[in-house]
């Protein structure tokens, strides 16, 4: 082979062996986007590997594929619409459904924050993959709150008052230990509303029946000078003086007041007397326009 023939092909082929290791370059370098874990797969299999968020190399020897993860914290939510997701982050669900430890059937709403723990990405992608992470979350959560308050120990008591925030601790502790076997980190969680169905409507009728006691004894006092007032006022009826009747124009108005909903008032002509209190009162009345409009207006004064 001649010298111009190897300078040739050295011209030719040298371009063409850059241009491949540019190629291998760029397709061994991976971008992990924020808000996100890398986990290496070689030749479909999971490896020990997992990506930060950034730029890494990872040698194109064999067939190599990143899966996307959330490195983010995610967000359960029961007891509420699915409506109400803000993000794919966050998902919601129906309230959680047991009993409780004195056989009380409860509807629990609760919230947990959680994460997927770096060290253990491998297992769960093995196992759940990235669209049943959420499934775990709420299988393990509702599994491991069940369990909890179906303790002897846990009454309709403890969730009200200061044994609340006890319950609401050792619920935490009883679903971060269920998911951190999983791989998963729990980040933060919170008990919602809890609805006793009729145990709860039996306990909000205790509660206002006192509040009613206070009521009626704080009115007593009240309701018996009323009574003293409405003796001495029979007793000057009688002689249709002025101040009687203004003090019974007085009640009406307040009782007026009470009940305003659906009521009329009108002014009469002034006078004072039985028939002649000043004011009048007419309740509506659902009226059929079909009816009225062929009827000729009324000329009788109110």
């Amino acid at each position: 082979m001649s010298t111009a023939a190897v300078v040739i092909l050295l011209v030719l082929l040298i371009p063409m062996l850059g241009i491949l290791a540019w190629m291998v370059i760029a397709a061994s370098v991976i971008k992990v986007p924020a808000g996100a874990l890398g986990l290496v797969l070689k030749n479909g299999r999971a490896t020990d590997h997992s990506l930060t968020p950034g730029r890494h190399w990872v040698p194109l020897l064999r067939k190599t594929m990143v899966v996307e993860y959330p490195s983010v914290e995610m967000a359960y939510r029961a007891g509420e619409d699915a409506s109400s997701a803000v993000s794919e982050l966050d998902r919601t669900g129906p309230s959680l459904s047991c009993a409780l430890g004195d056989r009380a059937l409860a509807d629990v709403a609760y919230t947990v924050r959680y994460a997927i723990i770096p060290e253990r990405l491998r297992t769960v992608h093995e196992r759940f993959g990235p669209q049943g992470v959420h499934g775990l979350v709420r299988d393990e959560s509702g599994r491991a709150i069940s369990r909890a308050l179906s303790d002897p120990d846990v009454t309709v008591d403890a969730l009200f008052g200061r044994a609340r925030s006890d319950t609401e601790t050792r619920l935490a502790e009883a679903v971060t230990a269920a998911l951190e076997e999983h791989g998963i980190r729990v980040a933060g969680f919170v008990l919602g509303p809890v609805d006793l169905g009729r145990t709860g409507e039996v306990i909000q009728a205790t509660v206002r029946a006192g509040f009613e006691l206070a009521l009626e004894e704080a009115e007593a006092a009240t309701r018996i000078a009323q009574a003293q007032n409405d003796g001495r006022l029979a007793e000057e009826i009688t002689t249709a003086r002025e101040d009687a009747w203004r003090y019974r124009e007085t009640d009406l108005w307040r009782d007026l007041v009470q009940r305003s909903d659906g009521v009329q008032v009108g002014r009469r002509r002034p006078g004072y007397g039985p028939g002649r209190l000043g004011l009048t009162v007419r309740e509506d009345t659902p009226v059929d326009p079909s009816a009225t409009a062929d009827q000729p207006a009324s000329t009788e004064p109110q």
